[in-house]
C-alpha cells in the first residue's frame, strides 16, 4: 500500500495516474479536508491535447502509516515537511518515506531524521498547475526519475502512464536543482517557460545563473545529471545560441504548453511563501561553504523574498538583467 501526502498539483497528478491504474493508495487527509476531498468525488487531471484522466476518490486515511503501508510519498512544499517527520518517528523499519520536493534538501533532513526508515527520491519532471480540489492541470509529459533500485516500487509506477526513468543516487535531484534555478526568473518577471527559453533578456540571466550554480557545484565534486541528453556546455550553448529552437526542443521533448509557466509564478500570484531558499538559496549556501560567493543566485533569491506578495511588483525581463548587472 502506498500513501499520498499532499493535494497539490503535483499530488493530484501523481495520485490521479496511480488510481486510474488500480494500484493500491491512499489519501492522506487531515479531518478538516475529508468533506471537502469527499465532495470533490474523484480526481481529476486535464492533460495537453488529450483527454483528462480521472479516477474514482482512493480511501482516505489521516494517518501518515498503517500497518500495511509500505511507502509514503511526500508531495507537499518543503515547509510542510517537519510537521510530517515527527510522527514517523513511531513508523515501523518496513516503511519506505519518498520525497518529491523540489532542491536537494529534503532526502537528507529525511534521513537524518528518521534513521531507522528507507528513504529515496522520485524527482518530478513534469508540470502541472492546480485547478481546485483533486483537481490539476498537466502542463508537460508526466515524466518522473526514480532513484536507485527500489524494485517493488518501480513495479506500483509502471502501467500508470507515468514515464518513470531510472538515476544513480541523487543525481537527478541535483540535475533538476539545475533547471529549476529559473523558477525564480519566471516568479520576478511573471514569465511562461516559453518567454523563459525565447526572450534573449531572460535567456542571458538564465545561463548566468547556471553558469554560477554548475561552477560551485563542479567544485564541491557533486555528481548530477541534467534531465536531458546533453551536457551542461552543450545545453548552455543551446540557451545562449538557439534562439526559437530552445522552446522548440522543449516542447518536442516535454511537450510543453505555450502558457505554461514555472511552479514559483504560481506561488507568487497566489500569495505563497517560495521555495527560493531551497533552489538558488541551495547555490548561495553552496559558494559560502567554498568561499566562493554566487551573487547572482543571492540577488535573485533577496528580490523574491522581497516581493510583496499581496502585490507583487512585475520587472521586466532587460529591467532585472540591468538590476543583476549582466
Amino acid at each position: 500500500m502506498l500513501t499520498l501526502v499532499g493535494a497539490g498539483a503535483v499530488g493530484v497528478t501523481l495520485a490521479t495516474h496511480l488510481a486510474a491504474a488500480g494500484k493500491p493508495i491512499r489519501l492522506y487527509a487531515r479531518h478538516k479536508d475529508q468533506a471537502g476531498f469527499a465532495a470533490a468525488g474523484g480526481l481529476t487531471l486535464d492533460r495537453p491535447r488529450r483527454a483528462a484522466l480521472k479516477a474514482a476518490l482512493p480511501p482516505l486515511t489521516d494517518k501518515l502509516f498503517d500497518a500495511d503501508t509500505r511507502y509514503l510519498v511526500i508531495a507537499t512544499k518543503f515547509g510542510a515537511l517537519d510537521a510530517l517527520l515527527a510522527p514517523l518517528r513511531d513508523a515501523p523499519p518496513t516503511l519506505t518515506v519518498v520525497s518529491t520536493l523540489n532542491g536537494v534538501r529534503a532526502l537528507p533532513l529525511i534521513r537524518e531524521r528518521l534513521p531507522h526508515l528507507q528513504s529515496t527520491a522520485l524527482t518530478i519532471m513534469f508540470n502541472a498547475q492546480h485547478s481546485g480540489v483533486l483537481h490539476a492541470q498537466l502542463t508537460t509529459k508526466p515524466a518522473v526519475i526514480l532513484a536507485d533500485g527500489d524494485a517493488p516500487l518501480r513495479a506500483l509506477l509502471a502501467g500508470t502512464g507515468l514515464a518513470v526513468s531510472h538515476s544513480q543516487g541523487e543525481k537527478a535531484c541535483w540535475g533538476k536543482l539545475l533547471i529549476n534555478l529559473a523558477n525564480a526568473i519566471g516568479a520576478l518577471t511573471q514569465s511562461t517557460f516559453r518567454d523563459l527559453l525565447s526572450d534573449p533578456d531572460l535567456r542571458a540571466i538564465f545561463v548566468a545563473t547556471l553558469d554560477e550554480a554548475v561552477d560551485r557545484i563542479e567544485a564541491a565534486k557533486i555528481d548530477y545529471k541534467l534531465p536531458m541528453p546533453l551536457p551542461y556546455r552543450g545545453y548552455r550553448a543551446l540557451l545562449k545560441y538557439g534562439g526559437g529552437a530552445t522552446w522548440w526542443l522543449a516542447q518536442v521533448k516535454n511537450g510543453l504548453d505555450d502558457g505554461a509557466y514555472p511552479s514559483m509564478v504560481s506561488d507568487v500570484r497566489a500569495g505563497r511563501t517560495t521555495e527560493v531558499r531551497q533552489l538558488n538559496g541551495e547555490i548561495v549556501a553552496l559558494g559560502e561553504r567554498l568561499n566562493r560567493p554566487a551573487p547572482v543566485n543571492a540577488a535573485l533569491v533577496q528580490r523574491v523574498e522581497a516581493l510583496d506578495l499581496a502585490k507583487p511588483a512585475v520587472l521586466t525581463p532587460k529591467v532585472l538583467r540591468h538590476a543583476l548587472g549582466l
